[in-house]
């Protein structure tokens, strides 16, 4: 059993069906405490809200929805804004340095809310460990171990029912959270995975909706992770030929793709040793598939730094033979998501939500000439085939076009949500627009798009919106 903490329990019996209806929002200030130390930020409320984790059923096994209210300096403020985290599988109330941060100017007459999805973060958390902190050499191989999604599995359901963490359940949580606290419209940033819940919020609830801003967009019409290679590569492709038009990079690497290439050949009689090096640690010896380079790879393109940074590390690689740069690349993402992802909501949602619907044509298709190849979605499948499948409604992969200001944002290096995707989304939506930051990668909105996205956060129209981006 896992431990849940609270700083206030807070029981809610919300009637919910296929409609999505809203609980009713509260006449009275809702009570909430200050964080605790390790709970929340200092200025800071928390609470907990508790659901039924079955609400269809609205019987059984309860679960506590954990959320942080920072209040706005101007009080009482109506409006808020509910800030999503991505994954799936990061917890909403780690986003406190960003609604202190970038965001901070939102404050000054809104609230912020940030709601730890169910299954991540302090509510209902299910957690499952890829990987060793201690023996690096254990989580190469596989992206997710067949054996350890077992144990994982089977850990979990002692108190747990792993259907009932998908997206459209999870809004329900949002929205009752919302009614609590007594906001009468919200405006609502996504990113990455958190695009889907601000999308769904929309979908289920658009008369609460301000603004809807989402950066780095995921769309519902298809099937993650079947993109990710093809997005991969794209973005690789970019950084080349961005090299060839810096004189600069380009007396470096003159041959930059066919430095690649040859790291790639690096693979073709099978897996390479090399190391890594924990922290403070002395390098321990793994063994690197090209399916785990490949992975280490695209975790070094999220980086905002890509562009410069990525081609001399190629290059060094390529001169040296020396590929520890990856296997070091992908056993400290592995680590850093054993610390902030949660995989068993991970798994619940994607195998519910994406998996089933990509086909084997599909995937060959989508994966064809990229480095990567099908390694990801071979790897999602395979975990997927041993992780419950929930059922989803029968409109959930269709594209919102609800009436609510939509603000896309994309990083024209991005290797998992590259800007076709906001264009695919945006033509659905009647009031939408977009903005590309052409030299960042995933996550763009403290960038050059701030001064536009701060400007619908807190207005919620485009009118005088400042350009961006330029």
């Amino acid at each position: 059993m896992r431990t849940r903490f609270g700083a206030l329990t807070l029981l809610a019996f919300i009637a919910s069906s296929a409609t999505f209806p809203s609980a009713r929002a509260q006449s009275t200030p809702t009570p909430l405490k200050p964080c605790s130390a390790g709970r929340g930020p200092a200025m800071a409320e928390c609470g907990d809200l508790s659901v039924f984790e079955n609400r269809t059923s609205k019987q059984g096994r309860k679960i506590s929805i954990h959320f942080i209210v920072l209040r706005a300096d101007q009080q009482p403020a109506h409006d808020a804004l509910f800030m999503f985290a991505g994954g799936p599988g990061d917890g909403s109330t780690s986003m406190v340095s960003t609604a202190n941060g970038w965001a901070r100017p939102v404050r000054a007459t809104m609230d912020v809310v940030l709601v730890d999805q169910r299954g991540t973060g302090q509510s209902h958390r299910l957690p499952c460990d890829q990987g060793s902190a201690t023996d690096p050499a254990v989580g190469f191989g596989h992206l997710y171990d067949p054996a350890r999604v077992r144990q994982c599995r089977a850990a979990l359901e002692a108190d747990t029912d792993l259907t009932q963490y998908t997206t459209d359940i999870a809004v329900q949580d949002v929205d009752d959270v919302r009614a609590l606290l007594g906001y009468n419209k919200v405006s609502l940033y996504g990113g990455s995975y958190g695009t889907r819940i601000a999308q769904a919020y929309v979908r289920r609830y658009p008369n609460y909706v301000k603004a809807n801003i989402i950066d780095g967009v995921v769309p519902f019409d298809m099937a993650l992770p079947m993109t990710y290679a093809a997005s991969a590569q794209q973005s690789l492709d970019r950084i080349f030929a961005d090299c060839a038009k810096r004189p600069v990079c380009q007396s470096a690497h003159p041959k930059l793709a066919e430095d690649f290439a040859t790291l790639l050949h690096r693979f073709d009689t099978g897996p390479v040793k090399t190391t890594v090096t924990p922290t403070g640690g002395t390098p321990m010896a793994v063994t690197m598939s090209r399916g785990d380079f490949g992975y280490g790879v695209r975790g070094i393109l999220y980086a905002a730094t890509a562009a410069t940074t990525m081609p001399d590390v190629i290059g060094r690689a390529a001169a040296s033979g020396d590929v520890s740069a990856f296997a070091q690349a992908y056993w400290s993402r592995q680590m850093s998501f054993n610390q902030s992802i949660a995989y068993g909501m991970h798994w619940s949602v994607l195998c519910a939500e994406d998996i089933p619907f990509a086909t084997d044509k599909e995937i060959a298709t989508a994966t064809a000439g990229t480095y990567i190849g099908s390694y990801i979605m071979d790897e999602y499948r395979a975990a997927c085939a041993l992780w419950p499948r929930a059922n989803i409604a029968k409109d959930f992969k269709t594209p919102v076009a609800d009436r609510v200001p939509t603000l896309l944002v994309s990083g024209y290096f991005d290797p998992v949500t590259p800007p076709q995707f906001a264009d695919r989304i945006a033509l659905s939506l009647p009031l939408a627009r977009t903005i590309v930051s052409p030299n960042s990668a995933h996550g763009s909105a403290s960038g050059c798009p701030r001064a536009a996205v701060l400007h619908l956060m807190i207005n919620g129209t485009f009118d005088g919106m400042p350009e961006a981006c330029r």
